[in-house]
């Protein structure tokens, strides 16, 4: 039952709770679903339902952690000087994480339902350009105008992924990175001079 220390009925329990609350937000807003709904729909009781989880946002933030392990996973493998230059791999990357969560019913992103992990995928971005910036020993930059810079690319690139996420675009997935990527190599190009001291 148990492979690698994970016991695999723990793992089809949550997976059933998740896909539960990924269909339900798609009906209606998350704080109108109950766990009564959410369990009927997973196939679990109440008290199953508590062994893993103490409220419906617990679910959310569950597969949010998820979601933020896997992308601080590729970042950490990601050469970020070389993204600056170049931001498209990261980006599509990212993306394409994100899409395995949310392929069909793009919740994550949805007008009322992205605030939070857009805010913590934020913060992951502006810690990591930080510390990119402040490990390189090429140039000496101003810890303070480098987040300014970072914050302000970092919410250019989140918002229009909500757009493409929520308006049906006609740009495919790889189009939208491409476009991104240009901006972004742009504006970083301009506040190269300005976050250096």
């Amino acid at each position: 039952m148990k492979n690698g220390g994970v016991d695999k009925r723990i793992v089809k329990t949550k997976n059933a709770i998740r896909t539960a609350f990924k269909e339900l937000v798609q009906q209606k807003d998350m704080a109108d679903i109950t766990i009564s709904e959410l369990t009927e729909k997973a196939d679990v009781t109440r008290s199953t339902f508590y062994m893993y989880y103490d409220s419906i946002g617990a679910v959310r933030n569950d597969i949010e952690d998820v979601i933020l392990s896997h992308i601080e996973k590729i970042m950490s493998e990601a050469n970020l000087v070389q993204s600056m230059l170049n931001p498209y791999p990261l980006l599509y990357a990212i993306t394409n994480e994100i899409n395995k969560y949310d392929e069909y019913n793009r919740y994550i992103l949805s007008s009322n339902n992205s605030g939070e992990l857009l805010d913590k995928l934020k913060k992951m971005i502006i810690d990591a350009f930080v510390s990119t910036m402040q490990k390189n020993t090429q140039i000496h930059v101003n810890v303070a105008k480098a987040k300014y810079v970072a914050a302000f690319c970092t919410a250019g690139i989140c918002e229009t992924f909500k757009m493409w996420f929520n308006h049906q675009s006609s740009l495919t997935l790889e189009e939208l990175c491409t476009h991104i990527s240009q901006m972004v190599t742009k504006a970083l190009a301009l506040a190269n001079e300005m976050i250096r001291e």
